[in-house]
């Protein structure tokens, strides 16, 4: 009788051997003379081979050497990307995302922990879309949940009933473990399940227990509520985190703001310039001449290290959160309001606590020397930036004193000196629009408007980047640990990617280094094709991310940089306070170790993407309403948009007025078979049709998928092909595509034939 490890040896063997090729697991069975009865052993014994990387699972279900390199695990975070497949991104600085080989993702779920190990790309089918030259891992370890609670539509099949996630990036239905008779009522509903009985590191399937009803799915004010619960995310604080920001703010209001041991700025002209909608007033500026054309520039930041003790109640609910979120309707609070608004806001008339930063610049807005220091100042006026741009184009701000207008007239002068500097020395001049969901009272969209950076905006970035580039520079002078922001150059195979880009966007010259790519910017500057352009750039570009290690900042051009300005919405910041403090009082023991800066750095780094993630999930669930309810009136466009990538079913195109993105199917362009070039840059036919990156192409509405957040296009007048079963409302027990639970649904009508 042959035992698993007998198996096991006999099929690794196999899998070595010079002229084996892969065989699906019952050709397998054959070839080992295996007992039918023996089937479950080999399987088991494939899974377990597969798991510690010596087999692997290959298409059409066949089984063959793993093709593992050797080299170590690599751990990090499992990311899934709208186009189905799922990626590694390491925890250590410096290494790229790696996709994972599909075949070994198993009951992996968007943001668990996991372990990999690297395989040659020939190891595994090569995936539609995927470069060569990607980099391929495969998944041998769930380390850690992240996600505990799920949210989706209820729905059943004839003995159980399960969740269909409402995240786009959870493909798998969720069975629960309740009775299907308990959960009659809510099928249909939105409702939140707790993950249980989940035994990740076995593969096992998710299992969930139904918590709560969140009702009709088509009610527009469940839409960012469902998501923070999908999520784990709550604006509300703990008791305790509420409790010490009561406290706090009924210190400041008996005793006031303590100026003892502190440099008093209460006499200077002080003005925060922040949004209109701002509650948060984090930074202050002032501007005051010095002898031989200098300038001494104030940079003034809320001390929230004076009211929050590292390790106390407070703290460690920032810390968890890592940042604020700023969502679509609302924003999740790093830091609970009593705190932010009442206490740490730099409100005009009032005394309030500071770190200051003094940095004196020469006549060419040069920096000459700096100075940090806490502070206590008083603000003599909060101005919004719309104000202060129709100042700066009328010359008129209603209400404003003369030295208040001639300090925002110097400030003007010096912040653009400044930035002409910068990009002089080698930063990044350009950036994509930001379009804003406009929503009504019921949290309906009822339309988009575009912004964009303006002069008064800018004044303030240049301030806010002086002061964060000096305290970097004093961090990293003074030898102590520090928590950085770093921002590489692209890689080689993103540098080459980006020239193929460009070329096809008609681009003849590849640039090689920052001075190419503003030159190139300024180039189309006004110009149709400013915005894929631009595009093109950033999306070939690294992500920024925070580390124990002073390296430079691409995209800014400093080789010294940090987050300093913004304590009460990033815990890097406040990090960075306690750190500079404890220089500013001559500290022999950092605030920080280098071990434990190292592991707020990946924190940080992490709560960061997460909170990216949902902020464009907020815009995006908004977006899909917006069009399904246009498409249920008959409203199909046509819209004007541009083909921003291409894959082997169609055209992506985003709109231009709203950013939406969306597939045009290669069957809604004719019946002409497409053929998608080999860099993936252009579509053609045999008749010479062809569609490439950049084309701008007008379009119209075909199909929108709310569950999934997908739109399809159509052409403008072409014939419309029946849209395909996702995109059909979903019933109560309708059966769902896609992997599902263990236990299949009855079938009501038979499969219907491939054509």
């Amino acid at each position: 009788m042959t035992n698993s490890n007998d198996l096991a040896r006999r099929v690794a063997a196999l899998f070595s051997a010079p002229r084996y090729r892969p065989l699906p697991e019952r050709d397998l069975a054959q070839h080992l003379h295996l007992e039918p009865g023996q089937r479950g052993l080999l399987r088991q014994t494939l899974r377990d081979l597969q798991a510690r990387g010596q087999a692997a699972a290959l298409s059409g279900g066949r089984w063959g050497a793993a093709a593992v390199v050797a080299a170590a695990p690599v751990a990090g975070t499992f990311c899934v990307r709208p186009n189905g497949f799922g990626w590694l991104v390491p925890d250590g600085p410096r290494q790229p995302p790696m996709l994972i080989d599909p075949a070994s993702v198993g009951a992996a779920m968007n943001g668990d922990k996991i372990q990999a190990v690297p395989i040659r790309p020939e190891a595994f089918a090569r995936l539609p879309g995927v470069r060569p030259d990607t980099k391929v891992v495969r998944l041998v370890r769930i380390v850690e949940r992240k996600r505990q609670w799920v949210v989706g539509l209820l729905q059943a099949a004839p003995q159980y009933a399960f969740v269909v996630p409402r995240d786009p990036l959870l493909r798998t239905p969720i069975r629960l473990v309740d009775p299907l008779a308990k959960l009659e009522p809510h099928l249909g509903h939105l409702v939140v399940a707790r993950i249980v009985a989940d035994d990740p590191a076995a593969g096992q399937p998710v299992v969930a227990k139904f918590s709560e009803d969140l009702g009709d799915p088509d009610d527009a004010a469940s839409d960012v509520p469902a998501l923070l619960k999908d999520r784990g995310r709550s604006e509300t604080f703990p008791a305790d985190v509420n409790h010490a920001a009561r406290q706090a703010r009924e210190r400041l209001a008996r005793h006031g703001a303590e100026a003892r041991g502190r440099i008093d700025l209460r006499g200077e002209l002080i003005v925060a310039i922040d949004p209109a909608d701002a509650h948060d007033h984090d930074d202050a500026v002032s501007l005051a001449p010095l002898p031989g054309g200098r300038w001494k520039l104030g940079v003034h930041i809320a001390d929230v290290a004076a009211y929050v003790e590292p390790g106390s109640a407070i703290d460690r609910e920032a810390l968890r959160r890592g940042n604020s979120t700023y969502l679509v309707d609302r924003v999740v609070r790093m830091l609970p309001k009593d705190l932010t608004v009442s206490v740490c806001s730099l409100l005009p008339g009032e005394d309030h606590l500071a770190h200051t930063v003094e940095i004196v610049f020469d006549d060419r807005g040069q920096v000459l020397e700096t100075k940090t220091f806490r502070s206590i100042i008083r603000a003599k006026a909060i101005l919004a930036y719309e104000q202060v741009q129709d100042f700066f184009d009328s010359g008129h701000l209603p209400g404003a004193s003369a030295e208040l207008c001639a300090a925002l007239r110097n400030l003007r002068r010096l912040a653009k000196k400044i930035r002409a500097l910068r990009f002089e020395n080698g930063a990044l001049d350009f950036a994509l629009p930001e379009v804003h969901c406009d929503l009504d009272a019921e949290g309906n969209p009822v339309g988009f408007t575009r912004r964009g950076a303006t002069e008064a905006y800018n004044l303030i970035e240049e301030c806010m980047l002086a002061a964060n580039q000096a305290v970097a520079r004093k961090v990293h002078a003074a030898g102590v640990p520090g928590i950085y922001r770093v921002h590489e150059e692209p890689s080689d195979e993103q540098w080459a990617r980006m020239a193929a880009e460009l070329r096809a966007l008609g681009h003849r010259s590849a640039p090689r280094n920052a001075q190419d790519l503003n030159r190139l910017a300024r180039a189309v500057l006004g110009k149709p094709e400013q915005y894929m352009t631009t595009l093109t750039l950033l999306r070939n570009m690294k992500r920024a991310t925070y580390e124990a290690t002073c390296r430079p900042h691409f995209g800014l051009g400093f080789t010294h940089y940090a987050h300093f300005t913004s304590p009460i919405r990033r815990y890097p910041d406040l990090v960075l306070h306690r750190i500079l403090i404890g220089l500013e009082e001559g500290r022999k023991t950092p605030a920080y170790s280098a071990a434990e800066i190292e592991k707020l750095a990946l924190h940080c780094s992490d709560t960061e993407r997460e909170s990216a993630e949902l902020e464009g999930q907020s815009v995006q669930i908004k977006r899909i309403r917006y069009f399904a309810e246009r498409l249920a009136r008959g409203e199909t466009g046509p819209f004007r948009g541009t083909v921003i990538s291409l894959n082997p079913k169609g055209l992506i195109v985003e709109l231009a007025d709203t950013l939406q993105q969306g597939m045009l199917p290669y069957y809604a362009l004719g019946r002409d078979r497409f053929a998608l070039s080999a860099d993936g840059l252009s579509a053609t036919t045999g008749r010479g049709t062809a569609f490439r990156l950049g084309q701008s192409i007008e379009v119209e509405l075909a199909a929108v998928d709310e569950p999934s957040r997908r739109v399809d296009f159509g052409l403008p007048g072409a014939p419309r092909r029946p849209a395909d079963s996702r995109h059909k409302p979903i019933d109560k027990r309708r059966k769902t595509s896609g992997n599902r639970p263990s236990e299949r649904p009855r079938r009501s009508q038979p499969r219907r034939k491939r054509t």
